[in-house]
């Protein structure tokens, strides 16, 4: 399986939500939080490179989606960090953007965030992508 599958998954699981509006009620925030939180946590644990785990996904309100990801490592010196935070802020919006579902996430205002702990559960690094960060460019 891979994060890929994942990634489909949680868009589906948008779709799906927001799909519910077509039969009465727009669907809340948290309701897509929730779904797709539940869909992706499903498939989890996944390995998503030889050294990063996806562990699970979570939500805080109003509108944060969490993605919390094991990295192989004890820790990250300053320089790789920064290194790791530059590479991420210059890739993610678009594959973000590309996947089914963001767009109807960024309508919501969620805000992604990934969490990256050490094997011993210390947190690593957080990055945190706005809505308007990755949407769609027109």
């Amino acid at each position: 399986m891979t994060i890929r599958r994942v990634i489909v998954c949680a868009a589906w699981a948008v779709c799906v939500a927001l799909g519910l509006s077509g039969c009465g009620a727009q669907p809340s925030t948290e309701d897509v939080l929730r779904v797709t939180v539940e869909s992706v946590n499903a498939l989890t644990p996944i390995e998503v490179d030889e050294i990063t785990r996806l562990d699970s996904a979570s939500y805080q309100l109003p509108a944060t989606l969490r993605y919390h990801y094991t990295l192989s490592i004890d820790s990250l010196s300053v320089a790789e960090r920064a290194d790791m935070e530059e590479y991420m802020r210059a890739t993610l919006p678009d594959r973000i953007r590309e996947e089914k579902g963001s767009e109807a996430l960024g309508r919501l205002g969620v805000e992604l965030q990934y969490c990256y702990f050490n094997p011993s559960g210390k947190l690593l690094m957080e990055l945190t992508v706005a809505p308007t960060e990755y949407a769609c460019e027109k």
